[in-house]
Protein backbone atom coordinates (compact mmCIF):
# COMPACT_ATOMS: atom_id res chain seq x y z
CA UNK A 1 0.00 0.00 0.00
CA UNK A 2 2.77 2.39 0.79
CA UNK A 3 3.56 2.35 -2.83
CA UNK A 4 0.30 2.97 -3.87
CA UNK A 5 0.12 6.70 -1.47
CA UNK A 6 3.29 7.62 -2.26
CA UNK A 7 2.13 8.08 -5.74
CA UNK A 8 -0.59 9.71 -4.79
CA UNK A 9 1.59 11.77 -2.87
CA UNK A 10 4.02 12.68 -5.65
CA UNK A 11 0.41 13.86 -8.11
CA UNK A 12 -0.55 15.71 -4.88
CA UNK A 13 1.88 18.33 -6.69
CA UNK A 14 -0.05 18.37 -10.01
CA UNK A 15 -3.33 18.40 -8.93
CA UNK A 16 -2.40 21.92 -6.99
CA UNK A 17 -0.78 23.58 -9.63
CA UNK A 18 -4.02 22.45 -11.98
CA UNK A 19 -6.24 24.23 -9.55
CA UNK A 20 -4.10 27.24 -8.52
CA UNK A 21 -2.95 26.30 -4.97
CA UNK A 22 0.35 25.45 -5.86
CA UNK A 23 3.31 28.14 -6.00
CA UNK A 24 5.22 30.01 -2.80
CA UNK A 25 4.37 30.11 0.84
CA UNK A 26 5.78 26.65 1.62
CA UNK A 27 4.13 23.98 3.53
CA UNK A 28 1.12 25.74 5.45
CA UNK A 29 0.61 25.38 9.10
CA UNK A 30 -2.54 23.16 10.18
CA UNK A 31 -4.15 21.55 12.83
CA UNK A 32 -3.69 17.72 12.40
CA UNK A 33 -7.52 17.24 13.89
CA UNK A 34 -8.85 19.42 11.70
CA UNK A 35 -7.07 17.90 8.02
CA UNK A 36 -7.83 14.42 9.76
CA UNK A 37 -11.41 15.23 9.84
CA UNK A 38 -11.22 16.79 6.69
CA UNK A 39 -10.06 13.94 5.09
CA UNK A 40 -12.26 12.00 6.67
CA UNK A 41 -15.23 13.78 5.51
CA UNK A 42 -14.20 14.20 2.12
CA UNK A 43 -14.03 10.19 2.16
CA UNK A 44 -17.44 9.33 3.64
CA UNK A 45 -18.86 12.06 0.82
CA UNK A 46 -17.09 10.46 -1.76
CA UNK A 47 -18.53 6.68 -0.43
CA UNK A 48 -21.97 8.47 -0.65
CA UNK A 49 -21.79 10.01 -4.43
CA UNK A 50 -20.61 6.14 -5.52
CA UNK A 51 -24.34 5.39 -4.73
CA UNK A 52 -23.06 1.50 -4.53
CA UNK A 53 -23.31 -0.69 -2.01
CA UNK A 54 -20.71 -3.50 -1.53
CA UNK A 55 -17.36 -5.00 0.71
CA UNK A 56 -15.19 -2.10 1.64
CA UNK A 57 -11.48 -2.77 3.16
CA UNK A 58 -10.89 -1.95 6.59
CA UNK A 59 -10.08 2.22 6.30
CA UNK A 60 -13.05 2.54 4.62
CA UNK A 61 -15.32 5.25 6.10
CA UNK A 62 -17.18 5.13 8.25
CA UNK A 63 -14.90 2.54 10.37
CA UNK A 64 -11.65 3.48 8.83
CA UNK A 65 -9.84 7.14 9.84
CA UNK A 66 -6.97 8.73 7.49
CA UNK A 67 -3.53 7.86 8.72
CA UNK A 68 -0.79 10.47 9.39
CA UNK A 69 1.98 9.93 7.26
CA UNK A 70 5.07 11.90 6.39
CA UNK A 71 5.20 13.84 3.31
CA UNK A 72 9.31 13.30 2.90
CA UNK A 73 9.20 9.38 2.59
CA UNK A 74 12.72 9.23 3.65
CA UNK A 75 12.05 11.00 6.88
CA UNK A 76 9.15 9.57 8.46
CA UNK A 77 9.93 12.31 11.26
CA UNK A 78 10.16 14.89 9.00
CA UNK A 79 7.27 17.76 10.31
CA UNK A 80 5.77 18.16 6.98
CA UNK A 81 3.06 15.81 7.32
CA UNK A 82 -0.38 14.47 5.14
CA UNK A 83 -3.36 12.75 6.40
CA UNK A 84 -4.09 9.62 3.97
CA UNK A 85 -7.09 7.40 3.70
CA UNK A 86 -7.01 4.88 1.44
CA UNK A 87 -9.41 1.76 0.85
CA UNK A 88 -11.44 -0.11 -1.90
CA UNK A 89 -14.71 -1.48 -2.61
CA UNK A 90 -15.32 -4.73 -3.96
CA UNK A 91 -18.19 -7.29 -4.01
CA UNK A 92 -19.78 -6.55 -7.14
CA UNK A 93 -19.92 -6.65 -10.78
CA UNK A 94 -18.53 -4.70 -13.50
CA UNK A 95 -21.95 -3.01 -14.47
CA UNK A 96 -22.00 -1.92 -10.80
CA UNK A 97 -19.02 -0.43 -10.80
CA UNK A 98 -19.15 1.47 -13.54
CA UNK A 99 -22.23 3.16 -12.65
CA UNK A 100 -20.73 4.23 -9.15
CA UNK A 101 -17.77 5.83 -10.83
CA UNK A 102 -20.11 7.79 -12.90
CA UNK A 103 -22.19 8.64 -10.46
CA UNK A 104 -19.05 10.11 -8.46
CA UNK A 105 -17.81 11.56 -11.87
CA UNK A 106 -20.94 13.50 -12.20
CA UNK A 107 -21.39 14.78 -8.24
CA UNK A 108 -17.81 15.66 -7.87
CA UNK A 109 -17.92 19.03 -9.48
CA UNK A 110 -21.22 20.12 -7.66
CA UNK A 111 -19.91 19.45 -4.59
CA UNK A 112 -16.78 21.42 -4.98
CA UNK A 113 -14.25 19.27 -6.51
CA UNK A 114 -12.38 19.74 -9.70
CA UNK A 115 -11.97 17.05 -11.93
CA UNK A 116 -8.52 16.98 -13.05
CA UNK A 117 -8.56 13.59 -15.38
CA UNK A 118 -11.12 10.93 -16.17
CA UNK A 119 -10.19 8.92 -18.29
CA UNK A 120 -7.89 5.28 -18.40
CA UNK A 121 -4.87 5.26 -16.65
CA UNK A 122 -1.56 4.28 -18.20
CA UNK A 123 -1.99 0.75 -16.96
CA UNK A 124 -2.16 -2.46 -19.70
CA UNK A 125 -5.89 -2.67 -18.43
CA UNK A 126 -6.37 0.80 -19.00
CA UNK A 127 -8.34 0.99 -15.92
CA UNK A 128 -10.63 4.05 -15.57
CA UNK A 129 -8.95 6.80 -13.30
CA UNK A 130 -10.53 10.10 -11.77
CA UNK A 131 -8.26 12.59 -10.46
CA UNK A 132 -9.71 15.64 -8.91
CA UNK A 133 -8.83 18.42 -6.17
CA UNK A 134 -11.68 19.82 -3.69
CA UNK A 135 -11.02 23.58 -4.01
CA UNK A 136 -11.92 24.57 -0.29
CA UNK A 137 -9.87 22.19 1.42
CA UNK A 138 -7.20 21.48 -1.20
CA UNK A 139 -8.05 17.30 -0.26
CA UNK A 140 -7.59 15.45 -3.29
CA UNK A 141 -8.42 12.06 -4.40
CA UNK A 142 -7.18 9.24 -6.95
CA UNK A 143 -10.20 6.63 -7.75
CA UNK A 144 -9.03 4.07 -9.85
CA UNK A 145 -11.62 1.39 -11.53
CA UNK A 146 -9.66 -2.19 -11.65
CA UNK A 147 -11.74 -4.04 -13.99
CA UNK A 148 -10.56 -7.43 -13.16
CA UNK A 149 -9.30 -8.57 -16.65
CA UNK A 150 -6.05 -9.51 -15.50
CA UNK A 151 -8.24 -12.36 -13.47
CA UNK A 152 -8.66 -10.67 -10.11
CA UNK A 153 -11.53 -9.55 -8.58
CA UNK A 154 -12.81 -5.96 -9.96
CA UNK A 155 -12.66 -3.35 -7.20
CA UNK A 156 -12.32 0.57 -6.70
CA UNK A 157 -9.48 1.50 -4.74
CA UNK A 158 -9.90 4.78 -3.47
CA UNK A 159 -7.10 7.02 -2.29
CA UNK A 160 -8.10 10.40 -0.49
CA UNK A 161 -5.49 12.50 0.75
CA UNK A 162 -4.58 16.28 1.92
CA UNK A 163 -2.13 18.29 0.84
CA UNK A 164 1.21 18.86 2.88
CA UNK A 165 1.21 20.64 6.11
CA UNK A 166 2.49 20.88 9.30
CA UNK A 167 1.85 21.26 13.02
CA UNK A 168 1.77 24.71 14.91
CA UNK A 169 3.68 22.68 17.35
CA UNK A 170 6.34 21.47 14.44
CA UNK A 171 7.23 25.35 13.44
Amino acid sequence: MRRQVRWGAALAGVLALAVGCGGGGGTPERDSGTVKTEVGDQSRAIADMMQVTGQTTEAAPPRGTPTDMSCDEDNEDSPDREMVQSWSLYGVDNTVLGKGMSALAANLPERGWKVVQNGPDSSMNRNQEILATHLATKTQIDVTWMKGLDGHEPLIHFNVYSRCFHTPSAT
